[in-house]
């Protein structure tokens, strides 16, 4: 009896003149599915333990000059002065992204004149405190901030051999590879990580504000690593 299927040329059976074809297909067997149900568990497990430590970077320090990132707020900026204080910089930058027309306070200024007067209340001297603003951009404005930073050190007189960043703990990693990239190879860039206290780090994934932050850190590490 005929079956109604032909073999084509590449031995795939054909039926309804072509319309339909019958192919063999690879799928995975128990053991195959175990495997990487493992895998992708202990990928998860890895990024659920590994993900902030990987982000957050603490390698600051030894810097000449000390950028806090002014978008971060008031959010410990204390640790921000301690390190200052431990360190030997010669000044603190507080740069922040400014969003043109409208008052202080819709275009960010106020942050950043907040994060200054807490330095100044911690211990950091006013007249060691900078406040440089740059125009918001599209996107990139981390690297566009760390431009910024180096042309205003030209602009008065402050050749550097080293800097250190301070910002938000998982932004670290991320401000510490665009101000590198900002800067080149003849300056040496440090991460000072300032801790969110809205959640803990320990335990990020069990609050909203710690799972927005890691992951989208973690998503915008990779893009700025790969794709920048």
């Amino acid at each position: 009896m005929h079956s109604g299927f032909a073999l084509s040329k590449s031995g795939e059976q054909c039926a309804l003149g072509g319309l339909v074809v019958r192919r063999e297909a690879w799928r995975l067997s128990w053991r195959g599915r175990f495997v990487v149900s493992i895998a992708l568990a202990g990928a998860f497990l890895g990024f659920l333990f590994g993900g902030y430590p990987f982000l957050t970077v603490n390698n600051g320090g030894r810097g000449e000059v000390l950028v806090v990132e002014g978008w971060i707020g008031g959010r410990r900026i204390d640790e921000a002065a301690t390190a200052y204080k431990q360190g030997s910089y010669k000044c603190v930058v507080v740069v922040r992204d400014l969003y043109k027309g409208g008052d202080k306070w819709s275009s960010g200024q106020y942050t950043s004149d907040y994060v200054a007067a807490d330095l100044v209340e911690f211990g950091v001297p006013k007249e060691s405190v900078h406040l440089l603003f740059c125009p918001v951009v599209r996107k990139d404005r981390t690297y566009h901030c760390a431009l910024a930073v180096r042309e205003w050190l030209d602009q008065n007189g402050l050749p550097i051999a080293s800097l250190d960043v301070a910002t938000l703990a998982t932004h670290s990693r991320r401000s510490r590879l665009l101000y590198e990239k900002a800067f080149g190879p003849g300056v040496s860039i440090g991460a000072i990580a300032i801790e969110d206290p809205s959640y803990d780090p320990a335990r990020w994934w069990a609050s909203s504000a710690g799972v927005r932050d890691v992951l989208s850190e973690a998503i915008a590490y990779v893009y700025a690593r790969v794709f920048f």
